[in-house]
């Protein structure tokens, strides 16, 4: 019942396009490694969103925006951007040339009229287009400036629903394996409804998650016998006792809109050691990434790759959420052989989702 009830909501927010056309979208995507597992993908979004801390604090300042502007210059067109931008993006922009733009109408009234004569064809377009801006995106002005080409058109419209999100790698079978078990639920404290997420997802602990939120913002991660007691707290407290709560996963739930929430499988990655501390921690791995479509033919260009940590590490002291939640708190690089084998897993599966998304 409630796999069908997610697939009636995301069917409402469908985005369909009117024609093949070429595309430049750099994504991160967050993931959990075993090697028992293997990947495990937890979330993916537009890269053009990160500010880039944890990569700069392995790497090096601005490494991934520099490969990103380097790579874009490949195609020859002028980029523009427009603000806000967060600043080593914007750097690495100007110092390739990049210019500001006011927005896609401003931009637009300054260039020729005609469309590409191949849309499939990065080449044929004026100029290549960066903003953080999603609502252009989604109301179509790709179609009425279709001589701009808008950066991360195929990634933007999945990006504000993790329902959305999930639902198109469920859709996709080499994608699929690669996720945690999901479901979708209305809030509530119903027995039905613990017996359902209970039935549904399996293991001993589980991830709650609102639809509508990003940067870890009420994931909140328990055991199954505390899943009663979490979902009255959290859709019962009333909202002045949640905002009150000092930890922000339970407070998220006093603003979040959506009448559904979602309940995923908890997946761990193999602990690591980090810096001096004797006890290991469950990392989640971030990987940084450019999807290209060019002439019917799509590819992946990695970009960089790092752990970051929970705040605390793997001990009985600490609660589920600290010591499994990603922070950020600490950060290291991935093992290359780690990484290799992570690329093969993600390359087939990304480049799959991302077809899927050049033709909803």
């Amino acid at each position: 019942m409630y796999k069908v009830l997610a697939i009636l909501l995301v069917g409402l927010q469908s985005i369909h396009n009117l024609y093949a056309f070429a595309d430049i979208s750099f994504v991160v995507i967050d993931l959990k490694y075993s090697k028992e597992k293997g990947v495990k993908i937890c979330e993916m979004q537009p890269g053009s969103f990160s500010r880039f801390s944890g990569i700069d604090n392995v790497n090096g300042t601005s490494v991934v925006s520099k490969l990103y502007t380097d790579l874009l210059t490949e195609y020859g067109r002028p980029v523009y951007f427009t603000h806000p931008l967060y600043k080593n993006m914007k750097e690495a922009f100007v110092t390739r040339g990049g210019k500001a733009a006011h927005s896609a109408e401003s931009l637009g009234a300054k260039l020729k009229k005609e469309p590409p004569k191949d849309p499939d064809n990065l080449f044929d377009y004026e100029c290549f287009l960066f903003s953080l801006k999603i609502p252009p995106i989604l109301e179509g002005q790709p179609t009425l400036f279709p001589q701009i080409l808008f950066l991360d058109r195929a990634i933007l419209p999945y990006c504000q629903s993790k329902l959305h999100m999930n639902t198109l790698f469920d859709s996709v079978p080499e994608a699929k394996t690669l996720r945690p078990k999901w479901n979708i639920y209305p809030k509530g404290t119903s027995k039905k409804l613990i017996s359902a997420i209970m039935s549904d997802i399996p293991g001993d602990r589980i991830v709650i998650k609102p639809l509508e939120s990003t940067m870890g913002r009420g994931v909140i991660i328990l055991d199954k016998k505390d899943l009663l007691s979490t979902l009255t707290y959290i859709f019962t407290a009333g909202k002045k006792v949640l905002l009150a709560d000092l930890e922000r996963s339970y407070s998220q739930y006093a603003i979040d809109p959506s009448k559904y929430f979602l309940v995923e499988e908890f997946i761990e990655s193999d602990p690591i050691l980090l810096g001096d501390n004797p006890l290991p921690y469950d990392c989640t791995m971030r990987v940084m990434a450019v999807l290209s479509h060019h002439q019917q033919t799509t590819k992946i260009t990695f970009l960089g790759e790092y752990w970051y940590s929970p705040k605390y590490p793997l001990d009985e002291a600490y609660t589920l959420i600290q010591s499994h939640k990603a922070k950020g708190t600490y950060f290291s690089k991935v093992d290359p052989e780690v990484m290799d084998d992570v690329k093969s897993r993600l390359t087939p599966a990304l480049l799959a989702v991302y077809q899927k998304m050049l033709i909803d």
